[in-house]
């Protein structure tokens, strides 16, 4: 269901710009002002410390319970097939 808000961390451009082009709408935990459908995240992303200094991520009570895919474990050429498993 390419409805489906999706949040990727910063840094993780390629991820972001192969959902755009998919359809889905994209987001950022930081930015997020509506409930989100999954998060997206890799351990592996160094660009993230810019954006997040402190490490906590603060997240609305209506997005504390998201799904969240770890990018490292399930890889770029997969997300779209995870994300749609998720249903």
């Amino acid at each position: 269901m390419k409805s489906k808000v999706v949040a990727v961390q910063e840094g993780l451009h390629d991820v972001a710009k192969l959902l755009r082009e998919k359809g889905y709408n994209i987001t950022t935990i930081d930015i997020a002002n509506e409930p989100i459908d999954v998060i997206i995240y890799s351990n592996e992303n160094n660009d993230y410390l810019a954006h997040n200094t402190t490490g906590v991520i603060d997240l609305v009570s209506y997005n504390q319970f998201t799904s969240m895919i770890n990018l490292d474990e399930v890889g770029l050429d997969n997300i779209i097939a995870t994300i749609e498993q998720l249903e």
